[in-house]
């Protein structure tokens, strides 16, 4: 069974400056024309029960309350066995929308906050304040969802250390179980890739990035990802079925999925999807290919490669496999092998992309 499904909603009341997914700006014609092609696709999909749902955006809760219900209603046909996952947007959240997310099952959240310093806020092009912050978590606890997870930033040129500490310590007092945290990428058709937007030094990065997981380890969110931590039993379950390099579905404009041998991307183009031409690219992946991406999810966790489960899986041996790339990483200790495990150290972790070359190079 393909353990995972992810639904894509595009609409977001408004643009942020780094955000890189397929999105476009809330209108109500649009989003009903969008809902009924994405009710078709899903509608396609042959089995009803998942481990996980997650719906992510955009915005999801751009939706107004009646779309809202459409999409859950639509998607309420397939049993989820675990996590049901939205995000939500603080400033298009509100009780009639947090009533919908438990009358349909959703049983967790993942709150996109990036900063409580208003004036970054602004700077990301961000428009909550944090009252919308404080109305969302008084909805959610109205409701009973209680597994939550919030996404922060850091990376900013006009952000400063002290600032994001000051948002690392708001984060641990408020009622959550999890947190991602992420490093800002500039890419080139966003706001900023198009104005030159500079990020903070490297140095300064790395700086932070340490914070960041000194500071949380400490507060019991514990590290068990590149960029997510979790209080002990709350790691995320769909983002794991990626990491773990499981087979999942994705559904609407511009997701991903990859099913056994095959991966594939949806079109990012909003009048071919509303035309029903979803998919854009399917790549047939061979053995070796395979083998790395599973090399390249696994190393994002903390915990590492399960060797034998590897090499049972691949019918390989891992360590032969990449030998080179493995002890000329060991000898940098950039990389170590514990308890059956082959992981990164804490100072390969800062260059992962780098050890990862070294694997795709042999």
């Amino acid at each position: 069974m393909i353990k995972g499904l992810y639904v894509h909603i595009p609409f977001c009341r408004s643009i942020c400056g780094y955000c890189d997914f397929a999105k476009c700006r809330y209108e109500k014609v649009l989003a009903d024309r969008y809902l009924y092609h994405l009710k078709k696709e899903i509608d396609e999909i042959p089995q009803d029960s998942f481990l996980s749902i997650y719906i992510g955006g955009g915005t999801p809760t751009a939706l107004s309350a009646e779309q809202l219900e459409e999409l859950l209603q639509m998607l309420s046909r397939f049993k989820v066995e675990k996590e049901y996952t939205i995000e939500i947007n603080p400033e298009t959240f509100d009780l009639e929308k947090a009533q919908l997310l438990e009358k349909y099952g959703v049983n967790r959240a993942s709150i996109g906050i990036q900063s409580f310093n208003e004036q970054l806020l602004a700077h990301m092009g961000r428009t909550h304040h944090n009252i919308d912050v404080h109305n969302t978590f008084r909805a959610l606890d109205k409701v009973g969802i209680d597994n939550r997870s919030i996404d922060l930033m850091y990376g900013f040129h006009n952000q400063t250390l002290a600032e994001l500490l000051a948002d690392l310590e708001k984060a641990v007092r408020m009622n959550i179980t999890h947190i991602s945290i992420y490093d800002l990428e500039v890419y080139p058709q966003t706001p900023f890739g198009i104005a030159g937007y500079q990020p903070v030094d490297d140095e300064t990065d790395f700086l932070m990035y340490q914070t960041i997981i000194d500071f949380l380890n400490s507060h019991s969110f514990y590290q068990y990802e590149v960029s997510n931590f979790a209080l002990t039993t709350h790691q995320s379950v769909h983002n794991m079925l990626y990491w773990r390099y499981e087979d999942y579905l994705g559904v609407g404009l511009g997701a991903s999925g990859k099913v056994k041998n095959m991966r594939y991307d949806n079109t990012r183009n909003f009048m071919d999807y509303i035309h029903d031409k979803y998919r854009k690219t399917e790549y047939h992946l061979t053995m070796k290919d395979q083998r790395f991406e599973a090399v390249m999810m696994n190393l994002r966790l903390l915990q590492g490669i399960n060797i034998r489960e590897y090499d049972y899986r691949f019918e390989t041996g891992l360590l032969a496999l990449y030998h080179d790339a493995i002890e000329k990483n060991i000898n940098k200790k950039l990389l170590e092998i514990v308890d059956g495990y082959l992981r990164v150290t804490a100072k390969g972790l800062f260059v992962l992309n780098d050890i990862l070359v070294d694997f795709m190079d042999q």
